[in-house]
């Protein structure tokens, strides 16, 4: 075949059977002998890293994650997105047909290890047709560039289907509907064999809707950066004709990108592991107390679900919500910030509803002598404070007289 020769994608699929390709794709990774450029991407180019980052972060946002979901990210490669999705407090398993792949991917992990007490990663192989994972086992699938070098996207479809939990969301950042006829995907066909097929929304969704999924989205972004002068960025704000400029720029950027959601059935009830949705009413009594030094402090409250989230209880450990306190002196500087927690319900507790109320009774541990003003605020465990979403606060004036007695 000369390097003119055009390549017919469709028909290179036709030609090649699923296991010929994986081995093609696993020859791609294994006759690499040093390993940098892999181990550091996605800044292993300065071209390269723009579009990788910002296409990860559209598709991260769309996912709608929060720590402790289990993910599952199609295609890892060298398993750097899976690493950020683990720092990030994911339950990861990444997996792709190359063993070599997933190997350096684990050389990544021992040679950046995520910070914290982070969930571990699971690697798993892919042998082109079956999802080796029970059903409805995965709260989120990830799949950056990687469904366009797929040669069976259906049965891959009917497997994200398969064991993706009701509720579900698969992400994607894919290339346009052009794409095996660009001169990079001529050459990686012609040099590799691999897949560089089109992407085809129509398709996808006609397969996606037959696997199970019951809507898509597709997102609209820009990842050149559009320049424009001060004056200029007003008028835009304003819905003037720099806008129409914008909107162009953005609409011929996106010819070639396909970056889009497939959604499984209606999405659960939000819970308080996701900051979105965190709002209380707190009502504490005495509004005012003065104890001795030494002694417990101690307050009723009354703490209402405001929100539309389930308040999960102090057993779920990550989103666990609790009511805190910071202490101020009496100039109103930082005494003690998140100076206690009081679990809303004896022993593990039960969820809160949206609009359910609960009594508590705090039991705080002793101050030293001095003015105090103590701020109450509900905390969802690892995640945030509820006045981060501009859920009030309450204060309490506290005054500790004397030495112990």
């Amino acid at each position: 075949m000369s390097r003119s020769e055009f390549i017919d994608v469709k028909q290179l699929i036709a030609e090649s059977s699923v296991d010929e390709l994986n081995q093609l794709a696993e020859a791609y990774f294994a006759r690499t002998e040093d390993w940098t450029f892999h181990l550091s991407k996605p800044f292993g180019s300065i071209d390269e890293a723009p579009p990788l980052l910002i296409n990860f972060a559209v598709v991260l946002q769309g996912l709608e994650l929060c720590r402790g979901l289990r993910v599952l990210e199609f295609g890892a490669g060298t398993c750097w997105a899976s690493r950020y999705l683990s720092q990030l407090g994911c339950a990861v398993i990444a997996m792709d047909i190359s063993p070599t792949a997933l190997k350096i991917g684990k050389q990544l992990y021992e040679r950046q290890p995520v910070f914290g007490n982070m969930p571990e990663p699971q690697f798993l192989l892919f042998d082109g047709y079956r999802i080796d994972l029970p059903d409805n086992s995965v709260d989120r699938i990830m799949c950056l560039h990687a469904l366009h070098h797929v040669p069976n996207p259906q049965t891959v479809l009917l497997e994200f289907g398969r064991v993706l939990k009701e509720g579900g969301i698969a992400g994607f950042a894919e290339p346009g509907p052009e794409h095996s006829r660009s001169p990079q995907s001529q050459d990686e066909m012609r040099t590799f064999g691999v897949v560089e097929n089109d992407v085809d929304i129509s398709q996808i969704w006609s397969d996606a809707e037959a696997a199970g999924f019951t809507d898509i989205k597709l997102s609209v972004f820009n990842v050149p950066p559009f320049l424009i002068s001060p004056n200029d960025f007003e008028r835009l704000l304003k819905g003037g004709e720099p806008g129409k400029h914008f909107g162009q720029a953005t609409a011929a950027f996106l010819k070639e990108q396909r970056t889009f959601f497939l959604y499984k059935g209606q999405p659960p009830a939000t819970d308080s592991r996701f900051p979105g949705g965190l709002s209380a009413k707190i009502k504490l009594q005495p509004e005012s107390l003065v104890v001795g030094a030494g002694e417990e402090i101690i307050l009723r409250a009354r703490v209402e679900n405001d929100g539309r989230s389930v308040w999960l209880p102090r057993a779920a450990g990550v989103g666990a919500v609790q009511l805190g306190c910071h202490v101020y002196d009496g100039s109103g500087k930082v005494f003690h910030q998140s100076y206690h927690w009081e679990a809303l319900m004896e022993g593990d507790g039960v969820p809160v509803m949206p609009k359910e109320t609960v009594d508590v009774t705090v039991n705080m541990p002793p101050l030293p002598e001095g003015e105090y003003i103590l701020e109450f605020d509900m905390v969802s465990n690892e995640v945030s404070w509820f006045a981060q979403n501009r859920s009030p606060t309450v204060r309490v004036s506290l005054k500790v007289t004397g030495p112990p007695r």
